[in-house]
C-alpha cells in the first residue's frame, strides 16, 4: 500500500470513529446537552449548563435563587417564596456545588442583569476540602456563557468525547425504569418519588436496606481549603452588598453516617471560617433531625420535610413544629460558645 493510500485509509477511519462516537454522544445524550430524548429517562445531567440554557430566556420570571449542591434540591422555592415579600425563587441546585460554582454564577447572574433581590445560599461541609472545577469533569461543566467561552466548541466537546461509564448508566436506567429521578426545570428542583413511596410503606425496612445508613465510616474529611472558602464567601458577600442583595447562609443539616466522616476539630475550623464574613444558620451536627435516617434518601440527601424545617427555623415559623436542637443562628460573638456546644453534643453522641 503506497502512503498515500494509508494516510486515506487512516484519514477515512479516523473520521468513521469520530462519526461513530458522536452519533453515539448525540443519540444516546449522557449529559442532556443535546436534549434529543431517544432516551427518555436521565441517569444525569449537567444542572449547570440546563439551568443556564433556561434562565437565559426565563429569568424574568424570578428574582431571588437558592444555591446549593444537590442536597438543597429536594426544597420547593414556594417553601422560601410564603416567606420574603415579593420573592420569586428558584432552585438553582447543581451537582457537588462548593463556593466557587456560587461565586462563579453570582458573577453571571449580576453581569447579565438576571434580577436578585435574594440569596439562599447553603454551604456542605464536606466543602471543607473542596474548591473549584475541573474542565474535564462533563458532568459538572460550566455552560460556556459562564466562563466567556464558545457555545460551538461546548457541543464539539460532549459530540467528541469517550463516556462509556455514562452512556452504560443511562441505557441501564431505561431498561430498568427503577427508582427514577423527577426533575423539573422549571423550579429547578428534584424528586425520588420510588424512595419517597418505599419510605411511607415500610421505613424500617427501606433503612435496613439502605446501604449507606449501615456502613461505619472513618472521619477522614480534612479542611483542606479553608483560604479559598473564605476569600470566595467574603467575595458573595460583598457582591450582595454592592447590588442589594439579602443574603441568607446557612449550613447542611447533613445525616449522622455523613457527620462520621468529618474529622471533628477541621469541622468545627471550617464553621469558623463561615463566621467571619457574617451570621449564619448552623444546621450541622448530630441532632434529632440528622440522627434520624427517616429524613433522609440515603446518607447524603435529606427528603423535602427537612428543607420545609430549615426554612421555618430561619425564617421564624411559630406555625412549624421544629425541633429545639436543630438550628443555631451563628454569630461572631457566639461563635466559640458554639463551638463549644457542638464538642459537647459530639462527645455525648459517641458516647452513646
Amino acid at each position: 500500500m503506497s502512503s498515500k493510500k494509508f494516510i486515506a485509509f487512516v484519514g477515512l477511519f479516523a473520521f468513521l470513529i469520530v462519526g461513530f462516537v458522536g452519533g453515539v454522544n448525540y443519540v444516546v445524550d449522557p449529559f442532556n446537552i443535546f436534549h434529543t430524548k431517544f432516551l427518555k429517562e436521565q441517569f444525569q445531567r449537567n444542572e449547570r449548563f440546563m439551568k443556564i440554557e433556561y434562565l437565559e430566556e426565563n429569568h424574568s420570571k424570578f428574582n431571588s435563587y437558592m444555591f446549593g449542591s444537590s442536597r438543597i434540591g429536594t426544597t420547593p422555592p414556594s417553601v422560601i417564596d410564603r416567606y420574603v415579600k415579593d420573592a420569586k425563587f428558584y432552585n438553582f441546585t447543581i451537582s457537588s456545588a462548593n463556593l466557587y460554582d456560587y461565586l462563579m454564577h453570582l458573577k453571571y447572574f449580576i453581569k447579565r442583569g438576571y434580577p436578585l433581590h435574594n440569596l439562599y445560599i447553603q454551604i456542605d461541609i464536606d466543602n471543607m476540602n473542596n474548591f473549584g472545577r475541573i474542565d474535564t469533569d462533563y458532568l459538572r461543566k460550566f455552560h460556556p456563557f459562564v466562563k466567556n467561552e464558545k457555545l460551538y466548541n461546548f457541543y464539539i466537546a460532549y459530540l467528541t468525547g469517550f463516556f462509556p461509564f455514562n452512556i452504560k448508566g443511562k441505557v441501564q436506567v431505561n431498561i430498568k425504569q427503577d427508582d427514577l429521578v423527577g426533575y423539573f426545570i422549571e423550579t429547578g428542583i428534584w424528586t425520588r418519588p420510588k424512595k419517597e413511596e418505599n419510605i411511607k410503606i415500610n421505613p424500617l425496612n427501606f433503612i435496613k436496606n439502605e446501604p449507606s445508613f449501615n456502613t461505619k465510616n472513618l472521619r477522614n474529611v480534612k479542611n483542606t481549603q479553608s483560604k479559598n472558602n473564605l476569600e470566595a464567601l467574603k467575595e458573595i458577600a460583598s457582591l450582595s452588598k454592592k447590588h442589594g442583595v439579602n443574603l441568607i447562609i446557612f449550613t447542611t443539616p447533613h445525616n449522622k453516617n455523613m457527620m462520621d466522616t468529618f474529622i471533628i476539630d477541621d469541622y468545627l475550623e471550617f464553621l469558623k471560617t463561615i463566621s467571619r464574613v457574617g451570621e449564619f444558620y448552623d444546621f450541622s451536627g448530630y441532632n434529632s433531625i440528622t440522627i434520624n435516617n427517616m429524613n433522609y434518601y440515603e446518607s447524603s440527601h435529606y427528603r423535602e420535610n427537612v428543607g420545609r424545617l430549615i426554612a421555618a427555623k430561619i425564617f421564624n415559623d411559630q406555625t412549624v413544629d421544629v425541633p429545639k436542637d436543630f438550628g443555631v443562628l451563628v454569630t461572631k460573638e457566639n461563635i466559640e460558645e458554639h463551638l463549644q456546644n457542638l464538642k459537647e453534643q459530639i462527645k455525648a453522641y459517641d458516647l452513646n
